[in-house]
Order: C-alpha cells, then sequence, then structure tokens
C-alpha cells in the first residue's frame, strides 16, 4: 500500500471512529418529557410520545391519542486548542485551534399515534430519531484531518402493538425500520504543508495543501431492529416499565474519494447499540407525582470498524467503548385541571471516557430541566419543555490522521504527532408538542 493510501485509510478511520461515541444517542423524542428530563418516560403515559420508550404503554391508553413534537437543540460546544505536533520547521500558534459553535443546531422531529382496539389490545406507530450528530470545522482549520465534517441523521419508523395480560401486566411489542444517511469529510490540514525535510537529506515528504480533501464519503441505508417492553402496576398510583431495543446495524453504501483515490463506490457499517431501561412512577397525592428512570446503553457491543471499497476491505480498526448509563428523577404538579408543571434533573454517562475526540468531545452531562401541559380543550393540550445540559470541562487528546501513518524512520524529525484541546459543551434545549385524543 502506497504511503497515500495508507494516510487515507487511517483518515476513514479516524473519522468514522470520532463520530461515534454517547453524544451519537438522542433522547429528545418530545416536549412533555424532556420537561422531567425524561425520568419515568417509559410509563407515565400521559401522551401518545410513550411509544418512543415502551410500546406496552398502550395498555394504558382508553382512547386513542396523537402526539406530533419538535425539539430544538444548541448544543454549545467550543473547542481551544491546548498543544500541537512537533515538525521540524513548525511552529504553531494554538490560538488558533480555537472554534466555537463545533456542533450546530438542530431541530428533531417525531410524531406519534396510539389506538387501543379493545380492553386487551391496542396498537401504535411512532416516527423519531434515536441516533443522530453532526460536527463541522472549517476547510483550513489546522488539525483538519481530526476535524472537518461528521454528519449523521437517522429516523425510526416503528409498529408496536400491546397485550394486557391482566389488570397488572401489559406486554408490548415493536418492529423497527431506520434510515440513515452519513457523510464524512476530512482535510489535510497544515501539518504536511511544507512537507516533512530531514536536515542534510532534504524533502522525503511532499507537501499537501491544508485544504486537500482526504476524506469525502457520503451514504445511506435501511436497517431494522425490534423492541419490547412490560408494564407492572401495582395499583392506578404506582406503576412499573422496563424495556429493551436491539441493536440496529446501519452500512452506509454510497461513494468515496480522496487523497489519491477518486470517487468509487464504498461502505461502512456502523452499529446503533441495545438500550434497555427501568422507570417508575408514583402518584403520591392528588396533585404531586414522583418518576424515576435509569437507562443502560451497551456501547460494548461496538467491537470493530469496517470499511469496504469496492468488495477490498480497506481496513478494520478494533474499538473499545464502555457501556454507559443515565439517570433521571423528576416530578411533576398538577396545578388545576388546565395545568401541569413538571421538573427534573438527569446524570448522563459518557461512553467514550478514554477515547474523546473533536467530532464528539464526549463528556458526563448533568440535566436541568422544566415543562408545563397546558389544556386548550377536552381533547387538545400542548407541551412545553427546556432543559440546560451542563458538560464537564475535559482534555481531548488526538493523533494527527496524516501524521500517523508517516514511517517510523520519520519519528525523529516529527516527535509529538498528536493534538491537545480543551472542550467544554453546555447544551440548551426546548421543545414543543401537540396531542390530541379521540
Amino acid at each position: 500500500m502506497t504511503l497515500q493510501k495508507s494516510i487515507l485509510a487511517a483518515a476513514i478511520t479516524l473519522a468514522t471512529f470520532n463520530s461515534y461515541s454517547a453524544s451519537f444517542q438522542l433522547n429528545e423524542t418530545s416536549a412533555s418529557g424532556l420537561g422531567r428530563a425524561f425520568a419515568g418516560d417509559a410509563v407515565i403515559a400521559d401522551d401518545a410520545a410513550v411509544l418512543a420508550r415502551n410500546p406496552a404503554a398502550m395498555a394504558l391508553f382508553d382512547k386513542a391519542a396523537f402526539s406530533l413534537a419538535a425539539t430544538y437543540v444548541d448544543p454549545g460546544v467550543n473547542i481551544k486548542g491546548i498543544d500541537a505536533p512537533d515538525i521540524l520547521g513548525a511552529d504553531y500558534d494554538v490560538s488558533q485551534l480555537k472554534q466555537d459553535g463545533v456542533v450546530p443546531t438542530a431541530i428533531i422531529p417525531a410524531m406519534y399515534f396510539i389506538n387501543p382496539v379493545n380492553d386487551t389490545f391496542a396498537y401504535g406507530v411512532a416516527f423519531n430519531s434515536n441516533f443522530g450528530l453532526k460536527s463541522e470545522y472549517d476547510n483550513d482549520y489546522e488539525a483538519g484531518s481530526i476535524g472537518g465534517k461528521t454528519d449523521l441523521k437517522t429516523m425510526n419508523a416503528n409498529i408496536s402493538g400491546s397485550y394486557r395480560i391482566n389488570e397488572q401486566l401489559s406486554l408490548g411489542l415493536g418492529l423497527n425500520v431506520v434510515y440513515g444517511e452519513a457523510e464524512l469529510i476530512r482535510h489535510a490540514g497544515s501539518v504536511l504543508e511544507n512537507g516533512v525535510s530531514i536536515p542534510g537529506v532534504g524533502l522525503v515528504v511532499a507537501p499537501v495543501q491544508g485544504s486537500t480533501e482526504v476524506v469525502n464519503m457520503a451514504g445511506d441505508d435501511f436497517g431494522y431492529g425490534w423492541n419490547i417492553g412490560l408494564v407492572y402496576e401495582i395499583n392506578q398510583n404506582h406503576r412499573f416499565a422496563l424495556t429493551y431495543r436491539s441493536e440496529v446495524e446501519l452500512a452506509f453504501d454510497g461513494e468515496f474519494s480522496g487523497l489519491g483515490v477518486q470517487e468509487q463506490a464504498a461502505s461502512l457499517s456502523v452499529d446503533m447499540p441495545a438500550i434497555a431501561e427501568f422507570s417508575g412512577f408514583h402518584q403520591l397525592t392528588e396533585q404531586w407525582a414522583t418518576h424515576y428512570s435509569i437507562m443502560y446503553t451497551q456501547w460494548s457491543s461496538f467491537e470493530k470498524l469496517e470499511a469496504f471499497i469496492g468488495d477490498t476491505l480497506a481496513f478494520e480498526k478494533q474499538e473499545n467503548f464502555e457501556d454507559s448509563y443515565r439517570f433521571a428523577l423528576g416530578a411533576t404538579y398538577d396545578v388545576n385541571q388546565d395545568l401541569v408543571l413538571r421538573i427534573g434533573i438527569a446524570f448522563d454517562q459518557s461512553a467514550a471516557e478514554d477515547y474523546r475526540s473533536i467530532s464528539i468531545p464526549d463528556s458526563d452531562r448533568l440535566w436541568y430541566s422544566a415543562g408545563a401541559t397546558y389544556q386548550l380543550a377536552s381533547n387538545d393540550s400542548i407541551d412545553f419543555g427546556i432543559s440546560y445540559i451542563n458538560g464537564d470541562n475535559v482534555i481531548v487528546t488526538e493523533e494527527d490522521a496524516l501524521l500517523g501513518k508517516l514511517p517510523s524512520s520519520l519519528d525523529g524529525v516529527v516527535g509529538n504527532k498528536d493534538w491537545g484541546f480543551s472542550s467544554e459543551g453546555n447544551a440548551l434545549i426546548v421543545a414543543i408538542q401537540y396531542n390530541k385524543s379521540f
């Protein structure tokens, strides 16, 4: 393999690896859930959006319900440079690595419908997104081989059914079709703009202009999965839920081009991890209720990353992600028959403690949420939710994708190949939702 192709394979590997983190997962499925930091969301069943979490909860409805939601997300991710590679003759100003708004704002739509057929059976359909991300750096960003653009959009279409076994236990099953689009772009950055020279020998690696695209890959795919759930009711005021959503594989088929390679067919497989959740709900008084959730995401199922150019395996890379947890606690207060208030707090654990990147600089996060429901009419209501997410300030160290594939004989010339950054992301999320029962 030539040096150019070796550099190219490394760049693809890092580009995709950097996009796969706990921030890949989206919890923003409804405005009602957002207002309580999604605490108890798999069992509260105050509107049709519960279908995003638990098909068994449809058994709690006695008439048809419809919900339409839109969530606005401002991630507020800012990057500062603290270290740069050592290349003979290069003099980096790490202050130039500063970039604000790395992850742009987004709107996440969702729609749900639940129809109870009788006292025993109900069915429903849902359209929402469980995974997605986008980060984007300037085309002339100095660390271009690990920055660039990372964009993943998914939409999950779900059809579900629930069956009430008895007064206490209900079961649910759902089938999911996931459509995903992915785009990865990386540039050479500044590390090889002057090439690499050895004193007394001369130029040993030719210059590569910083804006040169070393990776440009876009593709789409359909994936399939399933989800199950149960609801156990002690009585009408106390109930619990347990849910499981299967892993879904997306093999993005599309076009690839880059440094030394003309546009050609390529594919890249990414696994959407399995998710399990336990939720509880307790109506303490006529006005006050409390609720909670523990979510487990099986990120460790992502064992390796494979990319193919045509039918040829371009690379295979082992990964080491860690399973993560999310803990949420909330409360609901019924002011009167027209107004309901909510609050919630959650701790969201990072899955990338040792593998953070500047594409998605993941960290542990604390959610502070509030929301309300206002009854417009007897069968119509509107939800509002807002969350402030405080992300930890973290240090990110990444090897430059181009320097990492230079021959080891140049180590004495290149020296340190890592970029160093500090990252902080404090997100603001706002959602609105319309609900109707029939």
